[in-house]
């Protein structure tokens, strides 16, 4: 299904030109931040925009990369970027919804993040919806030039890049990528391919694996959760010929490769941290639909946290959380979509790694006054026990120190991203709302603080035009964030 048919209509103009970041004078040496693709220092958030109309053709795709600063994320310093740009690959075509995925790693080595785009409706020759991925590669002055990495199979709907990680999965010390893609045979069509480091911007990489998670349009989300130097793959999505049943499952990092581990509880996204400071990552999975449509869910949505140990994902020490759970705030109700979104980071700075949850679908007031599908976040701190409830933090369009004001579908909370992206050492929220000004969407820089999860006095908001993007997002600004 198209990503399109998720989303609400509006007209699209054409697109706006793509113009450079200003170079910015060289550090000594770059600082090898995860997210940090100009190497100043502060991480950057990476912002997908889909739907975004370029050269006049509509759902080309473009990336807008909005940098980090003392202040925070600044939208007077960006970055867009389409497959118009000078030196990125392709020519932007109708429909390839160029930045549908997004990933962020130094897949080169030489101290600055790269940017991965994922655009899984390209057509390669005369195969529609065969898919690609770019790398976009990091430099002093920003992102600049791009590589395609190669398609191992380009079939006609083959989907290439419809989930992308990054890490280093064999612990040979060179970033690797997972790309997850649709292959020609099988009752388990949906396949990994792990390809494994060193990347060169003259396209070379190493050898390829092929994996298959009897997983349906498998998300990916890395991670170390069993404490060792390799990362850990997380697959989420729908049972294999299942349009409800959400499935999420565990796949190891080894010198070989990906060993697959664990089946975990239901999830349709995941974040990776570690919430009780025991050196192990610990894995928060999303779970939005109503138990009509996902009958393993609960009413409103869930978040599911499993624990990590030496081995791999607990076994027993697993938890769930609903807005009926004892402490959480507000109340389930059905719609809510309660862990759409999901992000872990120490936003108090004491160490221990904090959950954020999007709802989207929250709605606010009573039959005279109802906000449908406002949407709320809920922050939920770390403890040495684990995730708690006590200092849980609510928080709306109309909450202390929050930018703008909730209105009816603005679906505040759609996708969430932590990170420090000011340098303080607190992770910050990126959050977007993803209809906010009539499906123009925006974003809120929400930085971390201590004692109180989030600041009261310096986040910010910020819509597609700050940041270089026409208004015309299609409720798709902010599909997918990296950084």
């Amino acid at each position: 299904m198209r990503k399109r048919t998720l989303l609400l209509a509006t007209s699209l103009t054409a697109g706006l030109l793509t113009l450079p970041l200003t170079a910015e004078p060289a550090s000594a040496a770059p600082s090898g931040l995860a997210g940090d693709f100009n190497g100043d220092g502060y991480r950057d958030a990476a912002v997908a925009a889909p739907a975004a109309t370029v050269g006049g053709k509509s759902w080309a795709g473009q990336v807008t990369v909005v940098y980090g600063t003392a202040g925070g994320l600044d939208p007077a310093r960006h970055a867009v970027i389409s497959q118009d740009t000078s030196g990125i690959p392709g020519a932007a075509e109708t429909d390839d919804e160029f930045g549908d995925r997004l990933a962020a790693a130094d897949l080169n080595r030489d101290g600055y993040s790269d940017l991965i785009v994922g655009a899984e409706h390209e057509a390669v020759g005369s195969k529609q919806d065969s898919g690609t991925v770019v790398i976009l590669w990091g430099s002093s002055s920003g992102l600049s030039g791009g590589t395609t990495v190669k398609n191992p199979l380009p079939l006609y709907g083959s989907y290439f890049g419809l989930g992308i990680a990054a890490g280093d999965f064999t612990g040979d010390g060179k970033p690797d990528l997972a790309v997850s893609a649709q292959s020609d045979t099988g009752a388990n069509p949906y396949r990994i391919r792990l390809i494994r480091g060193p990347f060169s911007k003259a396209g070379s990489t190493g050898t390829v694996s092929t994996y298959t998670p009897g997983v349906d349009r498998p998300g990916l989300t890395t991670g170390k959760v069993d404490g060792d130097t390799k990362s850990d793959l997380v697959v989420t999505g729908k049972k294999t010929n299942s349009d409800h049943l959400a499935a999420a499952l565990y796949y190891q990092g080894t010198s070989s490769g990906l060993s697959k581990g664990a089946t975990l509880r239901a999830g349709t996204n995941a974040a990776v941290g570690d919430i009780d400071h025991d050196g192990y990552g610990d894995i928060a999975l999303g779970n939005p639909d109503d138990p009509d449509t996902e009958p393993s869910g609960s009413t409103g949505g869930e978040v599911s946290v499993i624990y990590g140990t030496s081995s791999g994902p607990s076994s027993t020490r697993r938890t769930t959380l609903t807005q009926a759970s004892a402490g959480v705030p507000d109340s389930a109700s059905y719609g809510d979509r309660f862990g759409e979104a999901v992000a872990l980071g120490d936003l108090d700075k004491d160490g221990y790694a904090d959950l954020a949850v999007g709802a989207p679908g929250e709605s606010f007031g009573d039959e005279l006054d109802y906000r449908s599908s406002a949407g709320a976040i809920t922050l939920l701190p770390g403890s040495a026990s684990g995730v708690t409830t006590t200092g849980a933090v609510a928080l709306t369009q109309d909450s202390p120190g929050v930018p703008g004001t909730m209105e009816a579908a603005d679906r505040f909370g759609a996708q969430l991203l932590a990170s420090d992206v000011n340098g303080d050492g607190h992770a910050d929220l990126t959050a977007i709302a993803a209809q906010e000004n009539d499906d123009a969407g925006a974003l809120w820089h929400l930085p971390g603080a201590t004692g109180s999860l989030y600041s009261t006095t310096t986040s910010t908001s910020f819509g597609p035009t700050k940041a270089g993007l026409s208004s015309n997002q299609r409720g798709a600004f902010g599909w997918d964030l990296a950084g």
